[in-house]
């Protein structure tokens, strides 16, 4: 009699496990549906980010050129009004 009550253990047990693996997998196959998703999305996301990126890059060394040149215009407009400024001045003293 003890053999039958063990064996029904047994059986209750190994069935209570079964529904613990089968509620598992479900829920790891529901996650695993969401993931492949978003992965499709994620990736055409990062390409985007990586196009955006290499625009960017362009854009800033762009803007880098000009303001190097409007740095060299302002220093000779600079130089050219001291000049100016340090003529005013000489012409001013020698009257």
């Amino acid at each position: 009699m003890n053999i039958e009550r063990a064996i029904e253990f047994i059986v209750k047990n190994q069935a209570q496990m079964d529904a613990r693996f089968d509620a598992k997998f479900d829920r790891a196959d529901k996650r695993l549906e969401r993931i492949e998703k978003v992965v499709p999305q994620n990736s055409r996301t990062v390409a985007q980010l990586a196009r955006r990126g290499v625009s960017l890059r362009s854009d800033v060394r762009r803007t880098e050129k000009n303001l190097a040149k409007v740095s060299d215009s302002l220093s000779r407009m600079d130089d050219q009004l001291r000049a100016l400024t340090d003529r005013r001045i000489r012409g001013n003293v020698h009257r």
